[in-house]
């Protein structure tokens, strides 16, 4: 594993889904955190402990021996419901539609799972969930992760559309294992292994599938807490161009200038721009994008008018949203609803 794993945290939320999942006792808790160096009081009801990623993975090596069984991805993947990711699960539990659902689980992600990075893209056929891990485990340990994936994209998805989803495709990158016939009881979509990508494709047509459940308050609560997970994310631990982000996402956008950024960063101007340049962007490109990525967010509520969406956004007027609107997708804000009209 790199070195990049002892920097990056995690909350132990999960380690104690695992010790559900062995129906450990408190005395045989230690076991579990065998090589951690940690304290059995992180896996105590109420605990607010970050651990670092290469102790998380230590721990599901551990779990992998306690149970002795090959499955054990399978039964802990089973447990991560929505609900399993604090405020960034009520955040997709909330969202108007699919899609919306899951560009809002993607963009938070990595602050609740940091060693993972997960993007969205679609084509006339499908709708693409792929997963990149950025950190270098054992065989065993990235088996047990894709499979979590898996589990979580089928939580996701399945909490939105109100039913199981038997029509979408699952591609993981570990070979076929042992335990292959078993994903047919946990997993309600055909698994293909041995892929070149870990991805759960959903069919293009349920993207726009409104959630039974969603609540535009709620989901803007949602939001305000995700926002608040950024700035508890030591600033250290992430590239420049995540930092950036961070503190767009954490103030009300057109609010922070490149100086107010650079000094919240404890760098110069001048410095900031060289490291987001060797990360191949820019404040002005990175800003962009997070209003672009925002603006297709808030046209799908249709409480929000355009004039509330461009205050939103942190431009003066509604013309000026429409001009950088019409910059990004080549269509206007009104086009853009009026065609979700036409795909819903």
């Amino acid at each position: 594993m790199n070195a990049e794993a002892e920097s990056l945290l995690i909350p132990t939320t999960y380690s104690r889904i695992i010790a559900r999942v062995l129906a450990l006792q408190e005395k045989n808790l230690s076991r579990l955190l065998w090589g951690t160096n940690l304290p059995t009081s992180v896996l105590l009801p109420g605990d607010e402990t970050h651990i670092n990623v290469r102790q998380q993975m230590r721990i599901v090596e551990n779990a992998q021996d306690i149970m002795g069984s090959s499955e054990f991805g399978l039964e802990f993947g089973r447990q991560l419901h929505p609900s399993s990711h604090g405020p960034l699960g009520y955040l997709v539990l909330s969202s108007p539609d699919l899609k919306t659902a899951l560009e809002s689980f993607a963009e938070y992600l990595p602050m609740r799972i940091p060693f993972s990075k997960m993007t969205v893209t679609k084509d006339a056929k499908w709708l693409y969930c792929s997963l990149e891990l950025i950190i270098e485990p054992t065989d065993t340990v990235r088996q047990i992760l894709q499979e979590c994936f898996a589990f979580i994209m089928q939580g996701v998805i399945e909490a939105v559309l109100g039913s199981p989803l038997n029509e979408g495709l699952i591609k993981l990158q570990h070979a076929r294992p042992q335990s292959a016939e078993k994903y047919q009881d946990y997993l309600h979509s055909p698994v293909l292994f041995g892929q070149g990508a870990n991805v759960y494709q959903i069919p293009i047509r349920l993207s726009n599938t409104p959630n039974a459940a969603g609540d535009s308050d709620s989901y803007a609560l949602a939001q305000i807490q995700c926002q608040e997970l950024l700035n508890k994310i030591p600033m250290k631990k992430v590239s420049a161009t995540d930092q950036v982000r961070c503190l767009l996402l954490a103030n009300p956008l057109g609010l922070l200038g490149e100086v107010e950024i650079a000094s919240s960063m404890f760098v110069s101007k001048r410095t900031l721009a060289r490291r987001l340049k060797r990360e191949g962007t820019s404040i002005r490109a990175i800003n962009e994008k997070l209003r672009s990525e925002l603006a297709t967010r808030h046209l799908r509520d249709k409480a929000l008018s355009i004039e509330s969406i461009a205050l939103i956004l942190g431009y003066n007027d509604a013309a000026a949203f429409r001009k950088a609107f019409r910059r990004w997708y080549a269509k206007t804000p009104s086009q853009y609803r009026q065609e979700l009209d036409h795909i819903g």
